[in-house]
């Protein structure tokens, strides 16, 4: 029996048995979903989940806060079809996959402010100093979006939102953490709610040692640590019954050692980033609208040898629409401008580049029954460097059953080069855009409030890749696909214990017939969370990861396997009183030696503890 295969058995083998506990457990009644799961990202306008016939994960602020102060790129590994890879400790490069397809696919929005990087090699959203302390609620959309969110959004959007006010009047939180590596993390939020609005500000720290980038059971014994600091702000007025302003924003700055994967190195990187939104929602007869302004600047600088800088910034405007044109049939349009720059300073030379995106797109959702939902989605860009590009989606959501969903969607997208493909040293201006087109088909059936089975097939199709080679950017003619099936399962076990799994199999293929890097073949995760005690809460998780290739850094050359691994996390929380709990988390109890990266190293055994509470 070759490694995949046994990796697949045992994976299969404990997929099954935690996933069918739901459909052999007893007593739960055929009860309707629920009606308060929301997604705002999967279709132009606010959706009951259920209604979307794409998929979409919704994580809410109770299990965000349940697992403490993580990266946040970490805490969503969890999620089926979403795979990570790190370049060592916090603050290093994280990178977040969703079905197979890397962050220049992947569509990030902070509080609707678009923070993928201009200034990065393939525009993608750098997950190194996103943590957990300042999030309330994520969802995680997949498959194929460009219709409504454009380029960027190929395989996926992730839509993040910070803190918000949720009780009236003043109120506080606070949180404190310490443990392995000499870690401090501290965070702070005050909020205000009256009649006509809400404020809220956070404020949070992190300092780190760190441990080696380089993998130190490859020799490598320098820590690399980590310092960074965020300040994130949200607020809204009702200026009167048809009319609400409002912006939200944040600056972050952070410091930060890393190494090549070569070995040990006194590298620094040094980085400012912010972003501003202000808008204004209004109605105007039976049209409700939405004109929103926003702006994103990031500067890093690095000392590797020599010194580099690269700067980034995104001006933005956009218009949204929505109309009712019938009981059935809801009626979305709308517009945005963007204007993207990039300037850089490395290897002695000087590059900079800018380009222009003006996009319409026009939506209609149609429910003809009770049970069926049907959204189509077009979109037209105009590129400044690459012309017209048309995108569309279909999405439906069928539901025969009150507990059961079924699910199709079929959509097309394209990824302009990024600047720093087009204009950096490494630039190829004669590149044109990728274009892809995605399927998924799924099932979801529910046993009660609380359990469920959910199960999707995808594949999406990449045509004309644009991969780094040798001394540049290069297209590489053909198709490259991502497919593969995603299941995920939960059920109270009792009234104080509560099971969830997840499994997802990817297969990948480039144009020459060779799997991608980076992403693993099967991945698993489990979790048991309990309820010990009134005073006391635990949670268990276990992550399984096999078959991932990556690249022999220079000067070697060729595929190397990683091997695969076992991950075991445990956190226990005890309330001390109706505002204040205490926590304590291990990660990697079995205190696992492995890679996500090929040569970069990963934390041993680790143990935090932390105080978290309002006032």
């Amino acid at each position: 029996m070759t490694r995949t295969q046994a990796a697949l058995s045992r994976t299969t083998a404990l997929t099954s048995a935690a996933l069918l506990v739901a459909v052999a457990t007893p007593g739960q009644a055929q009860e309707a979903f629920d009606l308060d799961a929301i997604t705002v990202t999967a279709n132009a306008e606010a959706t009951a989940v259920e209604r979307s016939g794409s998929t979409v994960e919704v994580v809410e602020e109770e299990e965000i806060r349940a697992a403490g102060e993580v990266r946040l790129s970490e805490f969503l590994n969890r999620l089926p079809g979403v795979s990570v890879s790190n370049n060592g400790p916090a603050g290093t490069t994280s990178t977040l996959r969703i079905r197979g397809a890397g962050g220049a696919y992947i569509g990030v929005f902070v509080d609707g402010i678009n923070v993928s990087d201009t200034a990065s090699t393939q525009m993608a959203f750098n997950w190194a100093n996103m943590m957990t302390s300042d999030i309330c609620r994520v969802e995680v959309l997949k498959g194929a979006q460009s219709a409504l969110y454009g380029s960027e959004a190929v395989a996926g959007v992730i839509n993040i939102t910070t803190n918000r006010a949720t009780e009236p009047g003043l109120s506080n939180r606070y949180a404190v953490e310490l443990g392995s590596y000499d870690t401090v993390k501290l965070g702070f939020n005050s909020s205000y709610v009256t009649d006509n609005g809400s404020v809220s500000a956070s404020l949070t720290h992190i300092r780190t040692d760190g441990f080696s980038s380089a993998d130190e059971n490859l020799g490598n014994t320098e820590a690399d640590g980590f310092e960074a600091t965020r300040l994130s702000f949200a607020g809204e007025y009702d200026v009167s019954e048809t009319m609400t302003i409002g912006g939200a924003g944040f600056y972050q700055t952070s410091e930060g050692e890393y190494d090549t994967s070569a070995g040990d190195a006194d590298n620094t990187s040094d980085t400012e980033e912010y972003g501003l939104r202000a808008f204004a929602r209004f109605e105007t007869g039976a049209v409700e609208n939405e004109v929103a302004l926003q702006y994103y600047a990031i500067d890093r600088r690095y000392q590797e040898g020599s010194a580099s800088r690269y700067l980034g910034e995104r001006y933005g405007l956009s218009y949204s629409g929505s109309v009712q044109l019938a009981p059935t049939f809801d009626l979305s349009f709308g517009g945005d401008y963007t204007r993207e720059e990039f300037k850089s300073d490395a290897f002695g030379t000087a590059n900079d580049g800018t380009y222009k995106t003006a996009g319409v797109f026009v939506e209609g959702a149609w429910a003809p029954s009770e049970a069926l939902d049907v959204v189509l989605t077009l979109r037209q860009d105009d590129h400044s460097e690459f012309g017209g590009a048309t995108t569309g989606r279909v999405s439906v959501a069928y539901r025969p059953l009150d507990d059961l969903i079924l699910r199709a969607a079929v959509g097309t997208g394209f990824r302009a080069p990024s600047l720093y493909e087009l204009y950096s040293n490494f630039g190829n201006p004669n590149l044109d855009p990728e274009t892809s087109v995605s399927y998924e088909m799924g099932v979801e059936k529910r046993f009660g409030p609380d359990a469920f089975l959910r199960a999707t097939l995808f594949r999406m199709e990449i045509t004309d890749l644009i991969d780094f080679a040798g001394s540049g950017y290069n297209q590489v003619p053909g198709t490259s696909t991502m497919q593969g099936l995603e299941l995920s399962g939960g059920v109270p076990l009792s009234e104080t214990l509560h099971l969830s799994a997840a499994y997802t199999y990817t297969d990948t293929e480039d144009a020459d017939g060779d799997r991608l890097v980076r992403v693993p073949e099967h991945e698993f995760n489990v979790s048991l969370d309990a309820e010990l005690t009134e005073a006391l809460n635990g949670s268990l998780t276990l992550r399984q990861v096999y078959d991932t290739l990556d690249n022999v850094p220079w000067p070697g050359s060729g595929i190397v396997a990683l091997e695969d691994y076992t991950l075991v996390d445990l956190s226990l929380g005890y309330r001390l009183n109706d505002s204040a709990e205490a926590y304590m988390r291990i990660e990697n109890v079995l205190d696992e030696e492995y890679q996500t990266v090929y040569g970069y190293g990963t934390s041993d055994r680790a143990v935090y503890f932390g105080l978290r509470g309002r006032f």
